[in-house]
């Protein structure tokens, strides 16, 4: 049996490590997630540089320019009861910061608190992995 994975916004390829830190977006299989939420944007910001990547081009790798530390995330979701975009909490053990080396790649993966959610529920959480890849 072959595992579908082409509904999970992953990496594509491979990372070309160091030059800035690197971000991806990573859609749990749990809870049917892709499915489930739909429309999603995880915005990075480090001082005045800011970047985002979203469901329109959920495999995007976002590399910074040179920069590297600690950067605020915001992760959120189009409810589609209200039409409105909707910050969604950080799991515990994570908040919305992630840190990223400048030869590294970090992770924000995301995942459906249930496959049948509440009208009008905020149904995710996120979690962050800091420097999940680097370069020696």
């Amino acid at each position: 049996m072959e595992a579908n994975t082409s509904y999970n916004a992953n990496s594509t390829g491979e990372l070309k490590l160091g030059g800035g830190a690197q971000f991806w977006v990573y859609l749990s299989p749990q809870n049917n997630t892709a499915k489930v939420i739909g429309q999603w944007r995880v915005t990075f910001s480090q001082g005045n540089w800011k970047d985002m990547i979203s469901s329109e081009n959920p495999t995007k790798q976002l590399q910074t320019p040179g920069l590297s530390g600690i950067f605020d995330i915001k992760v959120e979701l189009l409810s589609g009861s209200t039409g409105t975009w909707r910050e969604i909490p950080a799991q515990e053990g994570s908040r919305n910061q992630i840190g990223c080396n400048s030869n590294c790649a970090s992770m924000v993966g995301i995942v459906a608190d249930s496959t049948d959610p509440a009208p009008g529920a905020i149904n995710a959480h996120f979690w962050t992995t800091w420097d999940a890849f680097c370069k020696a």
